[in-house]
C-alpha cells in the first residue's frame, strides 16, 4: 500500500513539473546549503558577464533568463535579488541584512551570470510582496539585448517612486555606465 502511495506522489510530482512555463535554477537551503554570498561568474573571450541588481527600495526582485541558443526557450529563474542599502545605510547594517538574506532566504545582492556573445539574452525582473492592505506588483519586466564578448553587463531592475524600470548598461569599465539599446522582447 505505501509503495502505491510512493508511486502515484511520484506521478503527480513529474507530470506537474512537465507543465512549467519556467525552469528554476534558483538555489535552495536543501539544494545548495547555507551560501554567505552568490556564486561569481568570470569574463572570458567568448562569453559575456551579466550581472543583475535592484535598486531604489529593498523589496525583492526575482530574475529569469532566456538565451536565444538554448534548446529550452522557457525563462530560467536564477534567483532573487534584495538592494541591502549598501551606501544609504551604515556599512554594517548593511552586511548584516546581505549575510541573513543571503544565508537563510537566498536573496542576494546581486546575480551574475554567463551569456554566450553574439546572441540574445533576455532578462526578466519582477517584484511583488506588501502588507495587509498594501500590496504591490511590479513586472514580469522583460529586456534582450545582444552581448559582446568579453564584456560586463549589470541588468538594473529600479524602484521608481510608485513604479519600476529595468534597464542595462554596459559596465566593462566600472567608473562608466554606458546605456545599452534593448531589443523589442517577444
Amino acid at each position: 500500500m505505501k509503495r502505491s502511495n510512493l508511486l502515484t506522489l511520484t506521478l503527480i510530482l513529474a507530470l506537474t513539473g512537465c507543465h512549467s512555463s519556467v525552469r528554476d535554477s534558483s538555489p535552495s537551503l536543501l539544494k545548495d546549503g547555507v551560501q554567505l554570498h552568490q556564486n561569481k561568474v568570470a569574463v572570458d573571450a567568448q562569453h559575456a558577464k551579466v550581472i543583475m541588481k535592484a535598486s531604489g527600495n529593498t523589496s525583492p526582485v526575482e530574475f529569469a533568463v532566456r538565451r536565444a541558443a538554448d534548446p529550452d526557450q522557457r525563462m530560467e529563474v536564477l534567483g532573487t535579488v534584495v538592494d541591502s542599502g549598501q551606501g544609504k545605510v551604515f556599512g554594517w547594517i548593511a552586511k548584516l541584512n546581505e549575510v541573513v538574506n543571503s544565508a537563510t532566504v537566498k536573496r542576494f545582492p546581486q546575480l551574475e551570470v554567463q551569456a554566450d556573445a553574439d546572441q540574445p539574452f533576455q532578462v526578466s525582473g519582477y517584484s511583488k510582496g506588501g502588507g495587509v492592505r498594501n500590496t504591490y506588483s511590479c513586472g514580469p519586466l522583460k529586456t534582450t539585448f545582444i552581448p559582446e564578448r568579453s564584456k560586463v553587463y549589470l541588468v538594473e531592475f529600479q524602484f521608481v517612486g510608485s513604479r519600476c524600470e529595468q534597464h542595462v548598461y554596459d559596465i566593462t569599465q566600472p567608473q562608466e555606465r554606458i546605456p545599452v539599446m534593448s531589443m523589442p522582447s517577444a
